[in-house]
């Protein structure tokens, strides 16, 4: 049986994608709240009006950010079992889905430029 650290580590590499988007979207969140927080008290009616909105849509986001992280390490942490159940069908399919990947590319690549 494998050590622990090398489960957290595989899920620490699965999740690497997903966790550099939630940060990219958690900074841009973080920066339209800024936004919205400098736009002061002298506004207009109308540009306090697309305010309030704009808080509105950063609030639902903010939201859907939890459930897209929550989502992807759930996904993550089951496509992690799923390969630890069964390690050889993962290791057949990777390499079945590899070889017909080269098979087209070296196609594509094989083809006279018109």
């Amino acid at each position: 049986m494998k050590p622990r650290a090398t489960t957290a580590d595989s899920e620490t590499s699965a999740n690497g994608n997903a966790q550099a988007t939630v940060e990219d979207l958690r900074a841009l969140i973080r920066e339209a709240q800024d936004a919205l927080d400098n736009v002061g008290d002298t506004a207009t009616i109308e540009v306090q009006a697309l305010r309030e909105r704009l808080k509105a849509v950063l609030a639902d986001g903010q939201a859907a950010l939890k459930d897209l992280a929550a989502a992807a390490r759930g996904k993550a942490s089951r496509a992690d079992d799923a390969i630890r159940a069964n390690p050889y069908p993962s290791i057949g399919i990777a390499v079945g889905v590899g070889l017909i990947a080269g098979f087209l590319l070296s196609r594509s690549l094989a083809r006279p430029s018109r």
